[in-house]
């Protein structure tokens, strides 16, 4: 089979620090199926943090599945700084782009070799670092091979909470200039969530985020609110940190 999705070999040049921008976009599964977003408009300054918001449904997790190219738009296209998504090779894309998904992959290896997918050349000390940061670094140092231990098919070594951790650590590993966050703190406690969203905020710094959440908690630390109804933009907010030139139409 052909892929649906094809990447060139040429790479183009790339910002440091991209903007983002959603362009009349509009996307269906298939030509039987109803829109999933429709003429969506959205543009998001380099270094500005924006909070999707919306019921099931709505189209926020859409959004981001275009943005990391599972799926091309039906219309429109999609930029990061001056270039369209489509211009630019996998790995630049991948390398541009650090997610923290709701539902992490993990592959059937080793703990190490789940992190290092992020970063293969980062050492230990990198990957307890990253672990610290997400919380999880006690509780691999007491298993029986650490770093080493063999996290076994769909991760069940893990508990769902400590997965989304190692999904946390694997994002500080690879620290791109720009982070998607899709419901990043699903399946956590009130604790553990308040904790690594404080985490989110240090190790973000001046980075571009778009954060993709059903929930109205933890905004405060965003630039701008955006609420998805049907695939629509249907309302936009500035919220409490009056920094970068709000979203254009």
């Amino acid at each position: 089979m052909q892929p649906q999705i094809t990447y060139p070999d040429t790479p183009v040049m790339l910002t440091r620090q991209p903007a983002v921008t959603f362009e009349d976009i509009s996307f269906r599964y298939s030509e039987k199926a109803p829109w999933a977003l429709r003429d969506v408009n959205l543009e998001i300054p380099a270094g500005c943090r924006v909070a999707v918001i919306g019921e099931t449904g709505s189209g926020k997790s859409t959004l981001i599945h275009l943005l990391v190219r599972f799926w091309d738009p039906t219309s429109g296209r999609i930029r990061l700084g001056d270039e369209d998504i489509r211009n630019l090779s996998e790995a630049q894309l991948r390398r541009s782009i650090s997610v923290i998904s709701q539902q992490p992959h993990m592959f059937n290896a080793s703990l190490r070799e789940n992190l290092q997918i992020a970063r293969p050349e980062a050492g230990d000390d990198e990957l307890f670092a990253a672990l610290a940061s997400a919380g999880l670094d006690e509780f691999v140092k007491q298993l029986p091979d650490g770093l080493d231990t063999w996290i076994g098919e769909a991760a069940k070594l893990l508990s769902g909470g400590q997965a989304q951790r190692v999904a946390f650590a694997r994002a500080i590993l690879h620290n791109g200039p720009l982070w998607v966050l899709d419901e990043p703190t699903e399946g956590l406690d009130t604790i553990t969530e308040n904790k690594l969203m404080q985490t989110l905020k240090r190790k973000t710094g001046e980075r571009t985020l778009l954060l993709i959440t059903h929930r109205l908690v933890a905004l405060d630390w965003m630039d701008h609110v955006i609420m998805l109804d049907k695939g629509r933009i249907a309302a936009r907010g500035i919220a409490s940190r009056p920094s970068s030139t709000p979203p254009s139409r």
